[in-house]
């Protein structure tokens, strides 16, 4: 599975929510996590009790394993060119990738976080 490959496999939800991403290796393996920068729980009262439920809280991180033989930067490049979760900025160090969603410009960023803030039933003060 390859970057873009995971970060598809994520409930909408999840996407749409995606912050940061840190990739680090693990024995033979690349292990992509995923921050999820939504707040549970949810105040819209039209959602589902499961969301609406529970003390206040963060979604829960996604862990995905990279099988691929394509090296990490080209998958970050993959994912970034395709849109996914925005322009990426990403910057690498000790085996591990830090990579910011929504970072294209500080505009690009804003906006997408008035959108989750939004998408959870919150006021953005922004």
């Amino acid at each position: 599975m390859t970057l873009l490959a995971a970060a598809q496999s994520l409930q909408l939800i999840e996407l749409v929510g995606v912050s940061w991403i840190n990739v680090h290796r693990r024995d033979a393996d690349n292990i992509a996590e995923f921050t999820i920068a939504l707040l549970l729980p949810f105040l819209d009262p039209a959602l589902s009790s499961e969301f609406r439920a529970g003390e206040l809280r963060f979604w829960a991180d996604q862990t995905r394993l990279l099988q691929s033989k394509l090296p990490v930067r080209e998958q970050i490049e993959e994912l970034h060119e395709s849109g996914v979760l925005g322009d990426l900025a990403f910057a690498h160090g000790n085996s591990l990738w830090i990579i910011k969603t929504h970072a294209g410009h500080e505009l690009e960023r804003r906006n997408w976080l008035r959108a989750v803030i939004a998408l959870e039933g919150r006021h953005p003060l922004l």
